[in-house]
């Protein structure tokens, strides 16, 4: 739950070596590698490596169906190195190739020959070749079609004078398709009678022998592809044994990409090879000992340059892990930052309970989650993050009643229902006020330990100031006015006045010390302790505190006339005798004699005198700070919109509630119809409820991310580091033991 110490070294390597220590570097996986030129982009290497992964995704279904090599296997080193050395992945690659392209070429020739032998059944009834009789010299003729016997029957009347003949060769779906033949001098008149009658022509130039011996020579020549496709199907399921082997061979052909890219980038003479970069502190001795290993490299800590930050290495507990995703998405924490993910941790997961709030669901989405992390790996911090979330959902589920919407109350089942009844702890829909309080009570705990972050993070790199005086004040003003307004009426009166005497010192502190520095230091704690005092005699005067604080009104005067002195002494000491701020001192005399006099009341009476104590070279710049001091106070209306925010758990908790059941009253319609009822309600229900799983875990995975990124981190994250990276090897593939 820190963010991990990092050392920088720099390892010199021998050219000849540099290889082979690269790819123990790599095994070894620990240190950050700072690259310093430009790795190449594209090389043959990067064809190979593409050339395989194709071919896993081309063998992956076939292995599915022969429930072979399908799954991530798991491999020694030595078994991983010595598949990855003796396997030929070209040739196993190649031929996949010409398999596929064969089956491309057959499957495309099986549907030409689907397609000309529909073509050709409706004219099996030719006695000729069409292809001799397009050659013969003495007749020109027209293969075609009329829309029906009407378009026969006035072409065949149009051509009667003419030396032309119609043979019906068949009939279509009302078409008529015929033979139009006559003697070549009459082509001409003859193409235009038959076109004025609809007669689309049909090209059979390409039938070289009659129809029906086409048809039979086709259906030969399909007959022989599909077998043809049949042998090379079956051959590429077989090859599909060797998928083991092709996933160890991508794993290592961009593995060993990566080494060359990286070999590529390093700073190098003509002898050596430098490898700068970054180590956790804790396998500084691991790599130590590789350097001593290889006999040709030597290792050395260097100090950072100026300015250069070291990358950001986490280190969370187990069930932490996933959530540092959340940092990933976003921003990496600057190396003096804490790292927030433990504490991001428990509320991520308790708003994507309350966006999903269905027991039912939670229960699915866990057991898909789980499933999936065991085929893509334990790792996966997308999927670590919707298991938790998951879990969480059950008891959050169970506490609002929802199971798979109300599915309990529709099947009417006694006991279910009681079990149902006996978790729940209100209903959203009958109570959404409780749905609402818990939603607000969440962004509000949320924000304040966000305040609270700060000030351990500002109070562990000493920054003190931030600390105490930025923070602190927000943390008690928040607290004592949400402790005052809900526990107002049931406080002793002690404690209520304490309260509010904690609010307005924290007023006062966010007024004086929002910009602050040690050369005002002695001007604003002299302002604070007169704002403060000032405060607190009008809280007496219009009774919200008791009258025994009144005498407030004394310090005020006390302090109000040695700042005055102060100011009036620095006047004189720097001799900047202005017009302006003479006149204010004079004037501000006569207000407070006035005012002992009882002629002007406080406001007027003083004003002068603090606008001298502002404008004297001893409060320089004091009216800067408190004005930003005073718009930051202003601000502190942007935390009700903050917590008002978190209003969008209990919307996307009942609208998933909600939505669920709708569907369960559609599937209850759906059920009385006869025969079918009950399936169409199924259908309905698993339909239904998987798009709402579906829509409503993208939501809360979405609106939680957004209050973490919107709401939280602007409370206390800064972020803007580099991602510790470490040069390892990644099995995309294989698991390598």
């Amino acid at each position: 739950m820190a963010i991990d110490k990092v050392t920088r070294v720099l390892v010199a390597v021998h050219q000849d070596h540099r290889d082979q220590f690269l790819k123990k570097l790599h095994r070894l996986g620990v240190m950050h590698i700072t690259q310093t030129e430009a790795a190449t982009s594209e090389s043959q290497m990067n064809a190979d490596s593409r050339r395989v992964i194709q071919a896993i995704e081309t063998l992956t279904p076939h292995a599915k169906k022969s429930k072979s090599a399908a799954s991530r296997k798991q491999l020694s080193r030595r078994e991983f190195d010595d598949v990855a050395a003796s396997f030929n992945h070209a040739g196993a690659v190649d031929r996949l190739a010409t398999l596929t392209r064969q089956e491309a070429e057959l499957e495309a020739r099986i549907r030409a020959i689907e397609t000309e032998t529909s073509r050709l059944e409706l004219w099996a009834g030719l006695k000729h070749s069409p292809a001799e009789m397009y050659a013969s010299k003495t007749v020109t003729v027209w293969f075609g079609s009329f829309a029906d016997s009407d378009g026969l029957k006035a072409a065949e009347d149009a051509l009667a004078g003419m030396p032309a003949g119609v043979e019906v060769v068949g009939r279509f779906d009302g078409q008529v398709l015929a033979l139009v033949a006559t003697a070549p001098g009459s082509a001409d008149t003859a193409s235009r009678v038959l076109s004025e009658h609809g007669f689309e022509v049909e090209d059979l130039r390409n039938v070289k022998g009659k129809p029906q011996q086409v048809i039979a020579g086709l259906a030969e020549e399909g007959r022989s592809a599909r077998q043809r496709l049949q042998e090379a199907g079956a051959e590429i399921d077989q090859l599909s044994s060797v998928l083991p082997e092709l996933k160890v061979a991508a794993d290592a052909l961009a593995n060993e990409e990566a080494r060359k890219a990286t070999a590529a980038a390093l700073a190098r003479t003509e002898s050596v090879a430098l490898v700068h970069g970054w180590v956790r502190t804790r396998d500084v001795g691991r790599l130590n000992r590789l350097v001593e290993e290889s006999g040709a490299a030597a290792m050395t800590e260097v100090k950072p340059a100026e300015g250069e930050e070291q990358p950001v290495a986490l280190v969370n507990r187990p069930v932490f892990r996933p959530f540092e995703m959340v940092l990933e998405l976003f921003s990496m924490p600057r190396p003096n930052e804490l790292d927030p993910t433990w504490i991001i941790a428990p509320f991520f997961g308790i708003f994507f309970a309350l966006c999903l709030t269905d027991a039912g669901y939670g229960i699915v989405v866990a057991v898909l989650a789980y499933f999936m992390m065991r085929k893509m790996g334990m790792s996966n911090k997308l999927l670590g993050i919707v298991l938790i979330g998951a879990i969480l959902t059950i008891p959050a589920g169970a506490l609002v009643g929802g199971w798979f919407g109300d599915i309990p109350d529709r099947l009417g089942v006694g006991w279910l229902q009681a079990f149902k009844n006996r978790l729940m702890w209100f209903d959203p829909i009958k109570d959404p006020m409780k749905f609402f309080i818990i939603s607000l009570a969440l962004g509000y705990v949320q924000l304040i330990a966000g305040i609270v972050f700060e000030i351990a993070d500002c109070l562990r790199v000493r920054n003190y100031g931030d600390a105490l005086l930025g923070q602190l004040p927000w943390f008690i003003f928040l607290n004592a006015l949400v402790a005052r307004v809900l526990l107002g009426k049931s406080l002793p009166a002690w404690v209520a006045a304490g309260l509010i005497v904690l609010i307005l010192a924290s007023v006062a502190a966010v007024v004086v010390f929002t910009q602050r520095s040690r050369e005002t230091a002695l001007s604003q704690t002299l302002w604070f302790s007169l704002i403060l005092s000032f405060l607190v005699y009008f809280g007496t005067k219009i009774r919200w505190l008791p009258p025994a604080l009144a005498a407030a009104k004394w310090a005020f005067l006390g302090l109000f006339a040695a700042m005055f002195l102060r100011a009036a002494w620095s006047v004189v000491s720097s001799r900047r005798y202005k017009a302006a701020p003479v006149a204010l001192a004079v004037l501000g005399l006569g207000g407070v004699v006035l005012y002992f006099v009882r002629i002007l009341p406080p406001l007027p009476a003083f004003l002068p005198g603090l606008l001298f104590i502002l404008l004297s070279p001893a409060s320089r710049s004091m009216g800067t700070r408190l004005a930003w001091g005073g718009y930051a106070l202003y601000g502190a209306t942007s935390y009700i919109g903050v917590v008002l925010s978190y209003i969008r758990l209990m919307a996307l908790g009942m609208c998933t509630g909600g939505i669920g059941m709708a569907i369960n009253v559609i599937a209850w319609m759906v059920m009385p119809i006869p025969v079918v009822g009950v399936i169409g309600a199924l259908v309905v229900l698993i339909i239904g409820h998987s798009y709402n799983i579906a829509v409503s875990v993208l939501g809360a995975f979405v609106h939680s991310l957004r209050l973490q990124y919107v709401e939280f981190f602007p409370r206390f994250y800064t972020g803007g580091g580099e991602r510790f990276a470490p040069f390892r090897e990644t099995n995309e593939y294989v698991t390598v033991k």
